[in-house]
This record gives structure tokens, C-alpha cells and sequence, in this order.
């Protein structure tokens, strides 16, 4: 069926969008106009108005308009539009829902957000830096999610100014998706966040550690602190991420001799291989430390069980702790994750490709791999120099 045109319905009911279907078309009408008439033609359609019994517990109205195709008659009988024929798959559904309407507290709005993004699949610090942004966001929203402003907003992320570039971000990436999620569940009628400006986040690149340091607080590890010398000696030869290297299981381990290799798990999921035949310090630490642990099964990095520890991993903030105290013993400065940064720009600087330092580091995006390639007036002089003396001969 083809819509003969486009024309004004009149309706008691005020201004509503009218979804207009057809095979090959479907569009909307928005403009409608008040009439004190009690039913209305349209297109040789019959609209009829709604009484109570066309009203539901909501208070919305639901109406079906009749269509007439370009081959009817505009002069049909009255008895054959009473009968509420109508072309097969033709119609129109009227909606006369005006406003977004929010039936639950915003805290249980929130709650059925974080348990989409569970289903989801995203990760868990994921939904937990969700949930913190969102509860200092609607600890200074209205009630009514439908009622904030532009204005309001401009109010809370001003309150942010002491936080860095990077967390005021995260906090309006959180707040938009939030309020993408109303918008698109028909709670709030607009999103005001695509009104705002979002805060430009300074191009950071990798610091890393020079061997020499990363080397010196190794060496202040106590001998008898066997699982943290192993932990920052597996992240700083394998370039792991510190939360891959907790997440280590002893079913991870494949041990076969010459072939020693661990499954990590890591960000979205994802899997890789790391091969611990190119790191032999880490391997012969780990070797020592399951003899001496007498780990079986369970976490690879565990709680001591003299102090009560379980089978379970530490959290991040103990090796945090820990390594931030290894640092001030050894009298020098440097994060945990530079580590991971040392590993990375040390396989560039000796020509392994990109590609392959990709692969190791489990980067999704080569873009991400390309900031380690960023070289030091040191290496472009190598570089230049090694040429030049090539060119000579």
C-alpha cells in the first residue's frame, strides 16, 4: 500500500506523533491541531475519539486510523468505513504519549543500568567506576531524571574542576551513558549531555623505567618476600598488566619443559599466550616459588596463610602498597604499570615489530601500541649514526 499524501490530523487529544506504516514506508507526523469535533477524516479515513474505555491505567489513548489506498474511491460507502475495513497491512498506530514518564527512584534506575551493563559482558571495575560516577551524579540531580538541564549539569562537572582531565572525563563518558540508557527506555525525553562540551584529554604518552631502576627495587625485595619478587619480576619481563598478573591461576600454568608458557586472561576477555621460555628469571622464580608454596590449585598470587590469607587473589592495592614500599626503600620514584611500559619500549628500542609487541601486550588497537614507538633524541642519534657509518663502507 502507498499513503496518498501527507496531510493534518485534528484530534481533542492535542499535539502527538503519529507513526504512519505501509509496505516500503513508514514515517512520522508530528503536527497535529485541536478540534472540538467529535470524529475526524483523514485520507477518506474515519479517526474516531477516544472515550473512556480508549484510555488505559496510564492514562494513555490508543487509536487505529483507517487508510484508504490510492485505487479506493474517495466516495465509499458510509456502512463499509462503519465496518472498520482496511486495506491488509495498512495503518496508522498513534501515540499519545507527550512526555517521558519515570516510574522508579533514579537509584533504581540505576541499579537495572549496571545490571544491562553485567549482561553486557563488561568487565567488573567497569561497572563499579559506573556505579560511582552515577552516585555522585544523582546525589546532585533532581529527583526527576527528566528535569535535569544543561545548566545542571554545567553545575556538577564545575564541582569536578580539582579532579584530573582524564577522571572528569570518565565521569561525563558515565553520566552520557546513563542517560543515553533513559533516553532510549523512554524515561527522560532528550539527552541534555549532548549539549555540553566534553573535557579534552591531554595526549599521555608512556613512561617508562630505566633497567637500571626497575633493577634496583628488585633487589631490596627480602628473599623471604618470594611471591612480590616473583610478581614484579613476571610483570616487568613479560610487560603484563598488574591486574593479569593477580588474575594468574595455577591452572593457567602450561609447564612443559622448554615450552613454558601462561594463559592470560585479559581486558574485554580476551585471551593470550605468554611465553615464559624468553623470560628465565621469571620462570625460575615461579618454578622456586610453587615448590616452596606448595600451590596446587587456586590463585597464583594468594594471601600468606599464616596471616590468614585464602586461595584467592590478592587485591590491587596490596601489590600497590607493596610495591610503592619497595620504591621508597630503594629511594627511587616510579608506577607499578611503568613496568609494563619499560617491557614494550625496550623490545622497540631492540627492533621487534609492532606487530609482535601488539600481540604481547594484548592491545586491541595498534594505535595504542603506536605511543611506545615514540623514540628519544638518544635513539634517533643511534639510528642516524648506524647509517652513516653503513653508508661509508
Amino acid at each position: 500500500m502507498e499513503l496518498r499524501k501527507k496531510g493534518i490530523i485534528k484530534s481533542p487529544l492535542g499535539s502527538r506523533r503519529v507513526l504512519l506504516r505501509g509496505p516500503g514506508r513508514v514515517g512520522y507526523r508530528k503536527r497535529v491541531l485541536h478540534t472540538p469535533t467529535p470524529a475526524h477524516h483523514f485520507l477518506g479515513g474515519v479517526l474516531a475519539t477516544p472515550g473512556k474505555e480508549a484510555l488505559d491505567s496510564s492514562g494513555e489513548a490508543h487509536i487505529m486510523l483507517v487508510i484508504m489506498n490510492n485505487e479506493s474511491s474517495p466516495h465509499r460507502k458510509d456502512n463499509d468505513l462503519r465496518r472498520g475495513s482496511e486495506p491488509p497491512n495498512s495503518g496508522i498506530i498513534f501515540n499519545s504519549l507527550s512526555t517521558a514518564r519515570q516510574s522508579q527512584p533514579a537509584s533504581e534506575l540505576l541499579s537495572d543500568f549496571l545490571t544491562d551493563l553485567e549482561n553486557a559482558g563488561r568487565s567488573r571495575h567497569t561497572v563499579v567506576n559506573y556505579r560511582c560516577d552515577l552516585r555522585r551524579f544523582l546525589r546532585a540531580a533532581p529527583q526527576n531524571l527528566d528535569a535535569i538541564t544543561p545548566a545542571d549539569l554545567r553545575r556538577f562537572f564545575a564541582s569536578l574542576a580539582d579532579k584530573a582531565p582524564a577522571s572528569r572525563a570518565r565521569i561525563q563518558a558515565s553520566v552520557n551513558a546513563f542517560l543515553t540508557w533513559c533516553y532510549r527506555h523512554d524515561l527522560i525525553t532528550s539527552n541534555p549531555m549532548q549539549k555540553l562540551e566534553r573535557v579534552r584529554v591531554p595526549e599521555c604518552y608512556p613512561r617508562p623505567l630505566d633497567s637500571r631502576i626497575i633493577r634496583k627495587v628488585l633487589d631490596v625485595i627480602p628473599r623471604q618476600s618470594l611471591r612480590d619478587r616473583l610478581l614484579f619480576t613476571l610483570v616487568a619481563d613479560t610487560g603484563l598488566r598488574i591486574s593479569e598478573a593477580l588474575g594468574i591461576y595455577y591452572e593457567d600454568l602450561l609447564l612443559t619443559p622448554d615450552d613454558e608458557q601462561i594463559i592470560i586472561r585479559g581486558k574485554g576477555g580476551r585471551s593470550r599466550t605468554v611465553m615464559l621460555y624468553a623470560a628465565p628469571e621469571s620462570l625460575k622464580l615461579l618454578q622456586r616459588y610453587l615448590r616452596e608454596a606448595r600451590i596446587t590449585s587456586g590463585a597464583l598470587f594468594r594471601g600468606n596463610p599464616a596471616r590468614g590469607g585464602s586461595n584467592r587473589p590478592i587485591h590491587y592495592r596490596t601489590a600497590q602498597h607493596a610495591w610503592c614500599r619497595y620504591c621508597r626503600k630503594a629511594k627511587v620514584q616510579g608506577n607499578i604499570h611503568a613496568l609494563r611500559h619499560s617491557f614494550a619500549t625496550r623490545l622497540l628500542n631492540e627492533g621487534v615489530s609492532l606487530a609482535v609487541v601488539r600481540k604481547l601486550l594484548g592491545h586491541r588497537n595498534m594505535q595504542t601500541t603506536l605511543r611506545y614507538a615514540e623514540v628519544t633524541d638518544a635513539n634517533v642519534k643511534r639510528e642516524l649514526m648506524t647509517r652513516h657509518r653503513r653508508s661509508l663502507y
